[in-house]
C-alpha cells in the first residue's frame, strides 16, 4: 500500500472513504428514515407547543398591563369617586378611557370598569356586551378584593347571551386610589377565544393536528371542534397521559394513531396538548424512503465514475509543485507555481509562491541589517582614537601638571582620560550601567570645567541597575545633546540635567529631562521622521558626538525595533528623551 502511486491511493481511499459509506448510509436511511421523521416532527410539534404558550403567555400579560392602566390614571380614578357628577355624564367620559385602553391590544373584546356603587361603564364594540354583568359583577368584585390588588385570571367561560356559541377569558383586577391605596372599583378585560384560534390555525390547517388546552382544573379552555368547551375532562385518556410539565406519547383514538405532544405553561398553569395522526407522517417518510434508494444507486455509479477522474486531476499540480520544491531545495528560488485554481492546490501554490518571495526578501533583510551594523560599528570607530598613544600622551600631560602643581589642569587630564578610555570601546562590547553612569559624571565634570559649573547632574537612586549590562555610548551622546543645544549663546542660567527610570515587566524605561531652551517646532519634527524611517543622519546634522541618531539606530540594530529613543520638547521649557531597554534580570 505504502508504494503505490497517489492516483491508486485515492482512488482506493474514493471506493472506501465514500462509496461504501454512501451505500451503507442509503441502507440505514431507508431503514430508519421514519423514526427521523417522528423524532424531528415531535421536535418541531414541541417547539410550536411551546410557542404557543410563551405567545398566548404573552397575551395575557399584556392584557394583565391593561388591567393595570387604571392604577396610575389619576383623573379615571377621581371620576370613579366622583358623587357630583351624573351618571350619564360619568358614562361618557369613561367611555374615552376605556377606548384608549380597548385599542391597545388587538382581540381584546371589551372593558369593563365598575365603581364601588355598582355602576357599570363599558363601550359597544362589535362583539357585543355582556348580558350577565350583573351575575359577574358580585364574583368578580370579591375575587379582586381577596386578591388585594393583584390580577386574577379566569379561564374560558362561555359569554351568556352574548352571541350564540361564543366564549371568553378574563382578566380582573382591584383598582385602588393611588394615594390611599384604597380600593375604588374593579376592572375586568375580556378576550374573544378566537385569540387562541389565532395563535393554533396554522397547525391545525398545515399538518391536520388538534389541539387540546385545559386548565389547572382540568376544565377545557379551547379543542379544536369546540364541542367539549368549559367542560371538565379529568377522565380522559389524553389528559392522563399528560403528566408532567412536557413530553409526548402515540396514543390510537377511534383506530387512528396520533403523536401527541404537550406543554404547561408556567404562567398561567394551562396545558396545551397537540396530537397529529401518525399515517399523515409516515407518508411522506415512504415517500423519501424510495426516492433514497433511487438517489443512493445513481450517486454510488457517479461518485464511481468521478473518483477516478479527481484522483488524476488532483495529483497532476501536485507533482507539478514538487518539481519546483526540488529546484528551490537546490538554491533556485526564482521558480514559481502557475496557480490556475482556487482550491487547495491553488491556494498551496499560492503559499508557496509567498514563501519563496517571503525567503527572498529576509535574505535581503539580512544583508542589510549587516550592512547596516558594519556601518553603525565604522562610525563609531571613526570617532574613536588609537588608545595606546591617547592614553601615553594625557598621562604624560598630567605628570607634566602635577610636576608643576597645576592640579586642575591634571585633574581634567585625568577626567578626559577616563571619558575617552570608556569611549573607545569596541561596540560590539557590552558595558554595565554602573560604568555608563561613572562615564557621564565624567563628561559633565570635564564640561563643568569649560562653562563654569554651568550644568548639573541628579542621578535618580539607581544601584540595582549598575550590574545590568548595556550596550556602551547610550547615554553620554544624549547629554552632550543638551550640552551642545540646550543652552543660549549668551545665556548664564544653570541648567539641570535629571534622569531617572521606571521598570514596567521586561521594559526599563529612561526619562533624561533638561529645563534647556528646547528644539525648534521644525527640528522636532525633522528628529520624529529620522526617528520613524531610520534614515542615517547627514555628516553636517551629526554634530553630537555619535549623535541622537546614531544611538538609536544602534539599539534597534542590537536589541530589535521596539526599542530606542523618543523626544518630546517646547521650545523655551527644555526637552525630554525617553530611552527604552529589554530588561531581563
Amino acid at each position: 500500500m505504502s508504494n503505490l502511486s497517489m492516483e491508486k491511493k485515492l482512488i482506493i481511499v474514493f471506493v472506501f472513504l465514500i462509496i461504501l459509506p454512501i451505500m451503507l448510509t442509503g441502507y440505514i436511511s431507508y431503514q430508519n428514515y421514519s423514526k427521523s421523521i417522528k423524532k424531528n416532527t415531535s421536535l418541531y410539534a414541541s417547539q410550536l407547543t411551546n410557542n404557543i404558550t410563551n405567545r398566548l403567555d404573552d397575551y395575557i400579560g399584556d392584557m394583565e398591563q391593561i388591567s393595570q392602566i387604571p392604577l396610575y390614571l389619576t383623573p379615571l380614578q377621581q371620576l370613579l369617586e366622583d358623587k357630583s357628577q351624573s351618571l350619564t355624564a360619568k358614562q361618557v367620559e369613561m367611555e374615552s378611557y376605556i377606548r384608549i385602553m380597548n385599542n391597545i391590544k388587538r382581540g381584546t373584546n371589551s372593558i369593563y370598569i365598575f365603581d364601588n356603587d355598582n355602576n357599570k361603564y363599558y363601550m359597544i364594540v362589535s362583539g357585543g356586551v355582556r348580558t350577565d354583568l350583573a351575575e359577574r359583577s358580585d364574583q368578580w368584585k370579591r375575587l379582586a378584593r381577596d386578591a388585594g390588588g393583584k390580577s386574577i385570571f379566569l379561564s374560558t367561560q362561555q359569554v351568556a347571551n352574548w352571541q350564540t356559541g361564543k366564549f371568553a377569558f378574563t382578566v380582573i383586577r382591584d383598582i385602588r386610589d393611588f394615594y390611599t391605596q384604597e380600593p375604588i372599583g374593579t376592572i375586568a378585560v375580556d378576550a374573544n377565544i378566537s385569540v387562541i384560534q389565532n395563535l393554533v390555525r396554522d397547525l391545525e390547517t398545515a399538518g391536520n393536528g388538534k389541539v387540546l388546552m385545559i386548565d389547572q382544573n382540568v376544565h377545557v379552555i379551547y379543542d379544536t371542534e369546540q364541542k367539549r368547551m368549559t367542560e371538565r375532562i379529568s377522565d380522559d385518556p389524553l389528559v392522563k397521559l399528560a403528566a408532567g410539565t412536557s413530553g409526548d406519547f402515540i396514543k390510537e383514538i377511534n383506530g387512528i394513531k396520533y403523536l401527541c405532544i404537550y406543554s404547561q405553561s408556567l404562567k398561567t398553569g394551562w396545558k396545551t396538548i397537540i396530537r397529529i395522526p401518525l399515517d399523515q407522517l409516515m407518508k411522506e417518510a415512504m415517500q423519501t424512503q424510495n426516492i433514497t434508494l433511487l438517489v443512493t444507486c445513481l450517486v454510488v455509479s457517479f461518485a464511481l465514475f468521478v473518483s477516478i477522474l479527481l484522483s488524476f486531476a488532483l495529483t497532476k499540480p501536485m507533482k507539478r509543485l514538487m518539481r519546483l520544491m526540488k529546484k528551490a531545495e537546490n538554491g533556485d528560488l526564482d521558480v514559481s507555481f502557475n496557480v490556475q485554481t482556487r482550491d487547495e492546490a491553488g491556494r498551496l501554490g499560492m503559499h508557496f509562491n509567498s514563501m519563496l518571495e517571503r525567503m527572498k526578501e529576509l535574505i535581503g533583510q539580512v544583508y542589510y541589517i549587516e550592512g547596516r551594523k558594519k556601518e553603525a560599528e565604522l562610525s563609531a570607530l571613526q570617532n574613536q582614537i588609537n588608545p595606546h598613544f591617547l592614553y601615553n600622551t594625557l598621562e604624560t600631560i598630567r605628570m607634566t601638571a602635577e610636576i608643576n602643581d597645576d592640579e586642575e589642569t591634571a585633574e581634567m587630564i585625568a577626567a578626559l582620560g577616563k571619558l575617552f578610555r570608556h569611549s573607545t570601546k569596541s561596540t560590539n562590547g557590552v558595558v554595565t550601567l554602573g560604568q555608563e553612569f561613572e562615564h557621564l559624571e565624567t563628561y559633565i565634570q570635564i564640561v563643568n570645567y569649560r562653562y563654569h559649573n554651568k550644568f548639573t547632574l541628579h542621578l535618580e537612586a539607581m544601584q540595582m541597575l549598575h550590574h545590568y549590562p548595556v550596550i556602551p555610548l547610550i547615554l553620554q551622546p544624549i547629554v552632550e545633546n543638551t550640552v551642545v543645544h540646550g543652552q543660549t549663546e549668551a545665556g548664564n542660567e544653570t541648567i539641570d540635567i535629571h534622569i531617572s527610570y521606571e521598570i514596567s515587566g521586561h521594559i526599563l524605561t529612561f526619562h533624561i529631562r533638561d529645563n534647556g531652551v528646547g528644539i525648534r517646532k521644525e527640528r522636532l519634527n525633522m528628529l520624529h521622521e529620522r526617528l520613524l524611517s531610520g534614515i542615517k543622519p547627514d555628516k553636517e546634522e551629526s554634530t553630537t558626538g555619535i549623535g541622537l541618531l546614531n544611538v538609536d539606530e544602534r539599539l534597534k540594530l542590537h536589541y530589535g525595533p521596539a526599542y530606542g529613543l523618543e523626544l518630546a520638547s517646547q521650545e523655551g521649557e527644555g526637552t525630554v528623551v525617553i530611552l527604552t531597554l529589554p530588561y531581563n534580570l
